[in-house]
């Protein structure tokens, strides 16, 4: 669906992306992770077009026709809409750029909104709900969700998920987010690639991911040439994280070794990064 192919972009003289290189396949979904500042909403802004590679290029699935911004859907944890307009005007503002014949308010009366609210009265919440609403009424074929999930309630993250599950039933759209709630949506991701300084350093499959990182209790040190990305102290013992992780290795070491969920494996490379 999009391809990246050796670029550089930065900001004021500090390099974000050197000879990048980067491939979301179409009809899947991946997720970009990495520390913050490492560059993940750069990059879904420089896919979305909203930023301009200084070298390199982005090119996209020929089924995104020829301006690729219109299928292209970006939810930006900014959420940059049109605050002083009321919501019915908003809407169909919306509808006339884009040359939308039709609106589909489920989400909307979902949420409380009144049509007649100013767009800036609204929670964050329902500013993101009526965010989605209007990219989805465009009908998509690229949907890339920055880190905006995190400030909606139970009801609306559930109700803000399950849209793009429809959409991705429904239409096979591709999705690419960064850093949501990996407890929400690691059921959906196909794919985990993991920033770091400017480049790629884990790209994944989810299953595969999750068979080559584990956790493994040791009251001694590890032993010398068992990789390890994160490690922590505990009274008698030490938690130790270890990428890729070796079958062998769960029968020669005298450890405890467990299975993670994506969360954890995203918070022991970041914890990684960090420590």
């Amino acid at each position: 669906m999009v391809t990246i192919r050796n670029l550089h972009f930065g900001y004021n003289k500090k390099p974000i992306f050197n000879h990048f290189n980067f491939q979301v396949q179409p009809g899947h979904v991946c997720l970009v992770t990495g520390i913050n500042g490492v560059g993940k909403s750069t990059l879904l802004r420089l896919i979305a077009g909203v930023l301009k590679p200084q070298q390199g290029q982005i090119e996209y699935d020929p089924r995104l026709g020829a301006s690729p911004r219109n299928k292209i859907g970006f939810i930006s944890d900014s959420l940059s809409i049109y605050e002083n307009l009321r919501v019915d005007r908003l809407i169909d503002l919306h509808l006339s750029v884009f040359n939308v014949k039709q609106f589909d308010d489920t989400l909307v009366r979902h949420t409380r909104i009144s049509l007649r609210d100013k767009v800036r009265d609204l929670s964050k919440g329902q500013r993101t709900i009526l965010h989605l609403s209007l990219i989805l009424s465009t009908q998509p074929e690229l949907l890339l969700i920055d880190e905006v999930i995190h400030d909606l309630d139970a009801y609306l993250r559930k109700l803000f998920l399950d849209e793009v599950i429809r959409h991705l039933t429904e239409r096979e759209v591709t999705v690419i987010f960064v850093n949501v709630n990996f407890h929400d949506i690691e059921s959906m991701v196909d794919r985990v690639v993991l920033l770091k300084d400017g480049a790629i350093a884990v790209d994944e499959s989810i299953d595969i991911l999750k068979e080559k990182v584990k956790r493994v209790l040791l009251a001694e040190d590890l032993p010398e040439g068992v990789p390890c990305i994160f490690s922590v102290s505990r009274e008698i013992f030490t938690e130790y994280f270890l990428y890729p992780y070796d079958e062998k290795w769960g029968q020669s070491l005298p450890a405890e070794v467990t299975s993670l969920n994506l969360n954890d494996i995203v918070a022991a490379f970041i914890g990684g990064e960090y420590a």
